[in-house]
């Protein structure tokens, strides 16, 4: 199972206006928890300001922000230290 660091999905909550309090999973659906087009393009900022990388375009597609672990997985591989 894929663990979900705190801080990331601190990070992540704040653009899920359905996610309730409790622990996000890794297999939670970005969608169903309310993140649209606009909120992919804010999450993506954030993210790449909290961690000091930038995602290739390659990389900036449906199957990355589908899940919480798809997300969070694309972002690990792209930023070594998180590895």
């Amino acid at each position: 199972m894929l663990d979900i660091p705190d801080g990331f999905a601190s990070l992540l909550r704040a653009h899920l206006p359905y996610a309730d309090a409790g622990a996000l999973a890794a297999h939670d659906e970005l969608g169903a928890l309310g993140l649209d087009s606009m909120g992919v393009v804010r999450l993506l900022v954030d993210v790449e300001d909290a961690y000091g990388v930038e995602l290739p375009d390659e990389l900036l597609n449906e199957a990355t922000f589908a899940t919480v672990g798809s997300l969070w997985q694309t972002l690990s591989a792209a930023w070594p230290p998180l590895r």
